[in-house]
């Protein structure tokens, strides 16, 4: 075989290959790679810059909540959304649409914001060879208060994390502010994004914005002019908000409610988590259909009254007592909080007094406290106001029972 004389005289070219002998008048076909110095170390260069950008965007990451809501959600819950019309014409929509879910607490926003993120990732972004999908989440919460430009700090990093192709866009910026020692504005973030959801690199971009009333009120007015000004599909969860949503009149508005399959699908989960009241029903469908449609319909479209109503028959040891415990199901939030306020006081009084303050120390605490923070909490004695290693608690698992499901840790 001759010699392939390629690129002859070029320097710092390196060519490998192949042949592959095809016969016919073609006699061979010369599979050829290209590798320059020069575009390794431009890629080493583009990861170094990149890593520098993520660091100075700051570490602030709504992964961890979006991690911990998928884990809690019970499985095939939320289709009722993903299979509707609504749903799948937002999905199509190039233009960018908005859609804004409403409903009470416990009503499963945060749950519904993760089911339809995961949706657009495993249906559409994963499936897009080309990665021309776009999307991104935010989550408020009133335990960890934000800035707006805290949100679109970490927006922003998180576009640079999955589609590093926009670090052209963010470059001139991060440049000429390290060298002028000094942060972007608002304005300046909104425009790069704007910019990128406009360049044409993405045929179409998806933001998801969970817990908007958890934000301060000048915050979430800021954040919707802000986000729905953007040409993206945009995604919002909150309780109602009727002051401000004059501010989006092409939004849609929808009510986020658990539809009674949903009720039911997370029933039969928590039963399988409690043996006694599983092991009751294991060989008895009348009464295991009577749990999940008394549940259903005094629940009030809530997986949080459906969970605490579950609590209420966890001590349940035979088929009267279910029944008696079905029929004394409180109707509505208040009326759940109160009966559960009532087991709590029925307790020995050295429990309900260890139930009482974990939930004062709770409520009243400025921040989340952490399950060691809270054993330790729980050890102060209320009139000295010393702590007491003799009083401490044994541990978390000694504490959650007596709180009757008003409190629960996440990971």
């Amino acid at each position: 075989v001759p010699a392939v004389k390629v690129l002859e005289g070029a320097q710092g070219v390196q060519i490998t290959g192949n042949v592959t002998a095809v016969g016919g008048n073609l006699k061979n076909v010369y599979n050829m790679y290209c590798n320059t110095p020069e575009s390794a170390a431009t890629k080493d260069a583009d990861d170094a810059l990149l890593s520098k950008i993520l660091k100075y965007l700051g570490l602030l990451n709504f992964r961890g909540i979006f991690d911990v809501n998928v884990e809690k959600r019970t499985p095939e819950t939320g289709r009722a959304v993903i299979d509707s019309d609504w749903f799948q014409e937002w999905l199509m929509d190039l233009l960018g649409g908005i859609v804004w879910g409403t409903g009470m607490p416990g009503a499963g926003k945060t749950v519904l914001a993760c089911i339809v993120i995961e949706y657009i990732q495993k249906n559409l972004v994963e499936k897009s060879k080309s990665q021309d999908i776009c999307l991104l989440f935010a989550f408020c919460r009133y335990t960890e208060p934000l800035m707006v430009i805290d949100i679109l700090f970490a927006i922003l990093r998180q576009l640079l994390e999955r589609h590093p192709q926009v670090l052209p866009y963010v470059k001139p910026m991060y440049e000429r502010h390290e060298r002028e020692n000094t942060r972007p504005s608002e304005a300046e973030i909104v425009d790069l994004l704007r910019q990128i959801a406009s360049s044409g690199l993405f045929r179409q971009t998806f933001y998801i914005l969970d817990g908007l009333d958890e934000a301060a009120s000048d915050i979430q007015v800021d954040l919707l002019e802000i986000l729905t000004s953007l040409p993206v599909n945009f995604f919002i969860t909150s309780r109602p908000l009727d002051s401000i949503k004059d501010l989006v009149p092409n939004a849609r508005f929808i009510t986020v409610i658990a539809s009674d399959p949903d009720i039911a699908l997370l029933v039969d989960q928590k039963i399988h988590r409690m043996p006694l009241l599983r092991k009751l029903l294991m060989n008895n469908a009348t009464l295991k259909a009577e749990v999940v449609s008394i549940i259903s319909s005094k629940s009030s479209g809530m997986f949080l009254l459906a969970s605490l109503h579950l609590d209420m028959l966890k001590g349940c040891t035979n088929e009267n007592q279910v029944r008696k415990a079905l029929k004394g199901l409180p109707r509505g939030l208040n009326g759940m909080y109160d009966a559960t306020m009532d087991r709590i006081k029925a307790l020995p009084e050295h429990e309900a007094d260890l139930a009482k303050r974990v939930l004062i120390w709770v409520t009243y605490a400025q921040r989340p406290l952490t399950v060691e923070e809270l054993v330790l909490a729980v050890s102060v004695c209320p009139e000295t106001f010393r702590f007491d290693d003799k009083s401490e608690p044994a541990g978390i698992d000694c504490i959650l029972p007596l709180c009757c499901g008003l409190i629960q840790v996440d990971d």
